[in-house]
């Protein structure tokens, strides 16, 4: 470069000098902190994400559940509700998905766990990594891919969930992406300001709630009315090829921070509705203490928690509905209207709303522990 000053060499060269040894500096520390961001790749140059040797759902590795706690809860970023906001936006994720709202290409071997949407009997519930869509690639929005797979599955009553209508499963679908998008935006942030490894190992751990949560959630959506207490049995996926019987589903938990059934939207009932279906309404379980004025509610989530840790969900289908009809009573009697008005969908539409982000950036946290 020419200088017009005189002695401007000399003064460009200690200049250089100076810029050479703050780069070199700022790679270093950037390397010894872990925070180098990799360049922007497109197609097939993106990364493969391979799994590691940290804690996935085999793990044992974490620390104890006490510990775990107060690590993830108590001064830690998360809330005991973490377990149930996390396994609803596992339950249907693909290795598609995780490309299309996470930006990671994953192996089939991938470590994030979802529910198995085959729901023929005995089925293996929950599977250990997710599956492929098979999305059709004619399409070129994530909504018309959507849309196709629903369809393309609208003959057999043992796929996705028990006894939703059609319009229910297309809603589902996109209600999930809803989340997944809005989880992004939290999961960006994590990667420019990453979460503790000890974070990430109580988190991803065998011993974390997330996978018995994804468990009853699995059970939930097979069996709806499972763990309602009731003494009439719950209901069970259709006879392969039955078809216009919709009956009891499993129920949509919508985190509004409200206390449960008594702030349920509820959806009309046509006249030629014949059993209960999918329903959306707040959680069971506090999301957080200061939500409940008796203390113990937030003891019996506590204890649930505890207990739905060290429930066996192996097993027969026959086997595990018996263990968890007596061991696993929440009170969920599954859905009571099926969305088939207008009105219906206004119920739907506002608790869709109204969700509570916090459950996103919940999501958003065991994504990055898992891709990371």
């Amino acid at each position: 470069v020419s200088t017009q000053s005189t002695g401007s060499s000399g003064i460009n060269a200690e200049y250089g000098d100076n810029i050479c040894k703050m780069f070199f500096v700022s790679l270093v520390s950037l390397v010894l902190l872990g925070r180098v961001i990799p360049a922007p790749t497109t197609g097939t140059t993106d990364p493969v994400w391979e799994p590691t040797t940290g804690p996935d759902i085999t793990s044992t590795s974490a620390p104890s559940d006490n510990i775990c706690d107060e690590i993830l809860f108590g001064a830690g970023p998360l809330n005991a509700n973490y377990g149930q906001d996390i396994a609803h936006r596992l339950h249907s994720m693909t290795v598609e998905d995780i490309k299309y709202y996470f930006g990671v290409s994953v192996t089939l071997d991938n470590g994030i766990p979802t529910v198995n949407t085959n729901l023929t009997a005995n089925a293996q519930r929950v599977l250990p990594d997710a599956p492929v869509a098979g999305y059709d690639g004619a399409f070129l929005t994530q909504a018309m891919k959507q849309l196709d797979k629903v369809l393309s599955n609208m003959d057999d009553p043992d796929w996705a969930i028990v006894n939703y209508s059609l319009v229910e499963k297309i809603a589902h679908s996109f209600h999930m992406s809803e989340l997944w998008a809005r989880s992004k935006s939290h999961y960006d942030m994590l990667t420019m300001e990453p979460l503790s490894e000890e974070v990430c190992e109580c988190l991803t751990s065998s011993q974390s709630d997330v996978i018995p949560a994804l468990e009853l959630l699995a059970l939930k959506i097979k069996f709806p009315g499972l763990t309602s207490g009731q003494d009439t049995p719950p209901a069970a996926p259709p006879a392969a090829g039955r078809k216009g019987d919709i009956g009891k589903a499993y129920k949509l938990y919508i985190e509004t921070g409200k206390k449960g059934p008594a702030g349920s939207p509820r959806v009309a009932r046509s006249a030629d509705q014949i059993a209960p279906g999918y329903d959306i309404y707040a959680a069971h379980v506090p999301k957080t203490p200061d939500e409940y004025s008796l203390s113990i509610d937030v003891e019996w989530n506590k204890e649930y928690r505890r207990h739905l840790r060290n429930f066996d969900f192996t097993g027969t289908d026959e086997d595990v509905i018996r263990k968890a009809r007596e061991e696993l009573v929440d009170g969920d009697e599954g859905l009571e209207e099926h969305l088939d008005s207008e009105a219906g969908w206004d119920a739907w539409r506002e608790g869709f709303k109204n969700m509570d982000d916090f459950g996103n950036y919940q999501f958003a946290a065991y994504m990055h522990c898992k891709l990371r």
